[in-house]
């Protein structure tokens, strides 16, 4: 599940919430309210989630869509990042969204 992915991959970094907060812009009241689940998470998030955790945003996601996790857990590269926000619309238009 998104929401246990980005818990766990902050702890696997050793970051905790308030510096998860500062480095990607998110609130850390919306950062806890995402790790429980909560709330739904926009793309703009995942893939900044992604960028800041070191993962690429199909690992975050890869439950949600049906994906083999352990196919997917190569770090994302900022060329990929760039790739992705570029395309944004075409992917969630792949994915259902």
């Amino acid at each position: 599940m998104l929401a246990d992915k980005i818990r766990t991959r902050r702890k696997v970094l050793g970051i905790s919430q308030q510096k998860l907060a500062k480095i990607s812009g998110i609130a850390q009241s919306s950062i806890s309210r995402y790790e429980t689940g909560d709330v739904d998470i926009s793309l703009n998030y995942i893939l900044k989630f992604a960028e800041v955790l070191e993962c690429s945003p199909a690992y975050l996601i890869s439950e949600e869509l049906g994906l083999d996790t352990e196919q997917i857990q190569a770090p994302i590269t900022r060329k990929e990042l760039s790739a992705l926000r570029t395309h944004a619309k075409e992917i969630l238009a792949i994915v259902g969204e």
